[in-house]
């Protein structure tokens, strides 16, 4: 049960009690403001590596790798100054400085700058492929992002870019192979250049601050000797001296990885990589996530989003980012291309975030989805200066307001728009909340003093009293408002709010591509982590603080568990909670299990004398029953040689009546005696909760939770301090019939 304070806890237990409900609407997405996104600048510049960083006095400063231009072709007449690129591309261009007709085969070309080559009446120059920069100062919307200034003239294309107070610095390969780094110390006005480190082959190149301080850490991805390695280049910026850390990626296979982002977060660095996870027996294309920590360390690597190889996907280009100074709805954001090369081939960015209060190495995520209408080849990259959250590519600058705007806040004592009713079912996770629109209040959801009230908004739904210290309430859970609907009659208006909370989200939810967990004695997750990952994909957070009882299979089961593509969330779930004997149950952004104890204390206690009259909290109505159940649970597995297990869960009262209604379970994942012990008295033990119950109606108790044990004393059914469990909660609030009252739902202890 939720805490209250001492006026509250009294005020709802007087005779003369005065309801006080109150609803608080924000734009936001579990807790994290959605982001409105205003594209500032569409340009012809062509996609490739590129990035975005402010400086200290709020300077956006930009880079992007030049394409190679179309490749060279025979017996062809190029004019003066035409650019070709050789058939196997070498990290240069070559311009034509004699015009004339290209011969039958291919030169040989040189791979320094300004040295030339004859093709037959052809002359071409080698030239570098260039990097550009861009510095726009105080960036709105009516900033020029088109100017562009050569940065270098030897990129290969690879490229990354960090700033922190005066410092700009920039990292990019160079045709001869190594990382080369062009910085400045005075907000860009003007820069040097020197050799970073001598690695080749690099593929992506991601840069972040180590705020605050003086080192820029400079991450590259590359194949050598046959391996995926990561190298965090730490740079101290007062000195120029940079050191190597390399971390060999075994877990990734193939030529190529397809990307990395990283952010400043929590004294450490958050990394986002893309690639393809060599698996026994299956392989796939994956987003994972590491850390580099203040010891220069790399935390393993771990995937959070995968592609099943051979289904023509691949997540590419992923960038992320968090604020030095988020706000209380503010969290790491992630931004990837999505690439598909199948028949109805497209490249599209993604967005994903971390759920609110999450830590990163937990890897909850949201699902990713499409969140801006165009092709990303080279995917976005993401940053926040102190009022926006951006998004660039060569052609494209985005912002987000990061303010996340006051509340709107509905009341039932408010004198325009005011709650009329309310129906609130806990297990169901539904609220229907009706509005007085007599005078047209509610006619423009999303806009002007409704701005905040959109599909999908977030609703906090608070129940409360009048008290003697004012209007008190306490919360009762999160919703999100999944439509509206409006109706009228003589002297009658009203606008309905019609929510659903977070077991609804994960019923709205299905997998994308097949999910697998387990599959291999690699990387084992037991059914609580499992149930995270997939309550994290609707931004809900699955948590055990404060701590609640849990059972052994809940966290030292790990079944080979698969979820199809397009299969739902729901069904998942009560898949993995078939395994234990916990309960889900869902509170604000967040989710909780618990194992219902038999020897569980009473948090509270409700009761009636036959006459009506109570001491602690009044029993309007009552019904108490009890039911048979089934008295023998039956639990199958194998071990590992494939021997079969049995274990048996006996209900003796009630074989002893001659009772027998058998329940049984074959499950392969259980592969030893404990385990399987556990599936049957789990089986048991749900079927025992269900069959005593009843319902009482009650006025409302603003702290009651499901799965609270309370005591019953009703005098008038002759039930005397009897225990039982809350299986749900049904709150009614209806000005016009002055009601405001629960119906509990009871289960056995």
């Amino acid at each position: 049960m939720r805490d209250l304070s001492a006026t509250l806890l009294a005020a709802q237990k007087k005779p003369d009690r005065l309801p006080y409900i109150e609803l608080e609407v924000r734009d936001f997405e579990q807790g994290i403001k959605r982001l409105t996104w205003t594209r500032l600048y569409q340009g012809s510049e062509p996609d490739n590596h590129h990035g975005i960083a402010f400086d200290g006095e709020g300077s956006m400063h930009r880079i992007r790798a030049e394409i190679p231009p179309s490749t060279w072709q025979a017996s062809t007449a190029y004019s003066l100054g035409a650019l070709v690129s050789p058939t196997t591309y070498n990290g240069h261009k070559y311009e034509c400085t004699t015009a004339g007709t290209s011969g039958t085969t291919e030169p040989t070309w040189p791979t320094v700058n300004g040295n030339t080559v004859t093709d037959g009446t052809v002359v071409w120059t080698c030239r570098g492929i260039n990097l550009y920069r861009q510095k726009v100062t105080t960036p709105g919307e009516a900033s020029d992002y088109s100017q562009w200034v050569v940065a270098a003239d030897d990129c290969y294309g690879p490229c990354a870019i960090a700033a922190s107070g005066a410092k700009v610095y920039i990292f990019y390969r160079t045709t001869a192979n190594v990382l080369w780094k062009h910085y400045s110390h005075d907000y860009g006005a003007t820069w040097s250049n020197a050799q970073l480190a001598a690695i080749a082959d690099v593929q992506s190149l991601s840069a972040t601050w180590w705020a605050p301080g003086d080192i820029v850490v400079c991450f590259a991805l590359y194949l050598s000797a046959g391996l995926h390695r990561i190298n965090g280049i730490t740079l101290d910026t007062t000195t120029q001296t940079a050191t190597e850390h390399e971390y060999t990626l075994s877990d990734l296979g193939g030529s190529y990885t397809y990307g990395i982002g990283s952010t400043y977060f929590s004294n450490k660095i958050a990394i986002i990589l893309a690639g393809r996870w060599s698996g026994d027996p299956y392989n796939f294309y994956v987003l994972c996530r590491t850390e580099f920590s203040d010891t220069y360390n790399f935390l393993a690597p771990d995937y959070f989003l995968t592609a099943p190889d051979g289904e023509d996907t691949t997540y590419e280009y992923p960038d992320c980012h968090i604020p030095q100074d988020p706000q209380s709805y503010e969290t790491l954001r992630i931004t990837a291309a999505e690439k598909f090369t199948g028949t109805t081939a497209y490249t599209r960015p993604f967005s994903s975030h971390m759920v609110k209060s999450s830590a990163f190495s937990e890897m909850a995520y949201t699902e990713p989805r499409p969140f801006l209408d165009l092709t990303s080849d080279y995917g976005l990259r993401i940053t926040t200066s102190l009022d926006y959250w951006w998004l660039e590519r060569p052609d494209g600058v985005w912002r987000a307001p990061r303010a996340a705007g006051e509340s709107l806040v509905l009341t039932t004592h408010q004198v325009r728009g005011a709650i009329v009713s309310l129906t609130h079912h806990a297990s169901s996770g539904t609220l229907a909340v009706d509005l007085d629109n007599s005078r047209g209040t509610y006619a423009n959801p999303g806009q002007g003093s409704l701005a905040q009230l959109k599909k999908f908004s977030e609703l906090i739904l608070k129940l409360g009293y009048k008290t003697t210290a004012g209007n008190e309430t306490s919360e009762a859970g999160t919703y999100w408002v999944n439509g509206w609907e409006y109706s009228s009659q003589p002297a009658l208006s009203r606008f309905t709010l019609l929510c659903i909370d977070g077991s609804r989200l994960i019923d709205n939810w299905s997998a994308r591509h097949q999910m697998r967990w387990n599959a291999t004695a690699v990387g084992p997750k037991s059914v609580w982590q499992i149930l995270k990952a997939i309550l994290s994909r609707v931004g809900i957070l699955l948590t055990n603080t404060p701590a609640k009882p849990q059972s052994s299979p809940l966290n030292n089961f790990y079944p080979d568990f698969t979820i199809p593509a397009g299969s739902g969330g729901t069904t998942a779930i009560r898949r993995l909670l078939s395994f234990v004997p916990d309960i889900l149950v869902f509170r604000s952004q967040e989710a909780f299990t618990k194992n219902p104890l038999s020897d569980e204390t009473s948090c509270y206690s409700y009761d009636v004398t036959a006459t009506g009259t109570w001491q602690s909290h009044p029993i309007l109505t009552g019904l108490y029953g009890e039911l048979v159940h089934p008295s023998h649970a039956l639990a199958l597995g194998r071990d590992a040689s494939f021997n079969r297990i049995v274990a048996t869960a006996l209900d003796w009262p009630l074989l002893d009546l001659g009772i027998d209604i058998l329940k049984q379970d074959y499950d392969p994942n259980l592969a030893n005696a404990t385990r399987t012990q556990e599936r049957a008295d789990a089986i048991l033990r749900k079927h025992a909760l269900e069959a005593l119950g009843g319902q009482i109606t009650i006025p409302t108790n603003v702290g009651q939770e499901l799965l609270d044990v309370v005591t019953l004393t009703d005098a008038r059914c002759g039930i005397t301090s009897k225990k039982h469990r809350i299986r749900d909660i049904v709150t009614a609030y209806d000005w016009r019939k002055q009601t405001y009252q629960q119906k509990l739902t009871l289960a056995a202890l």
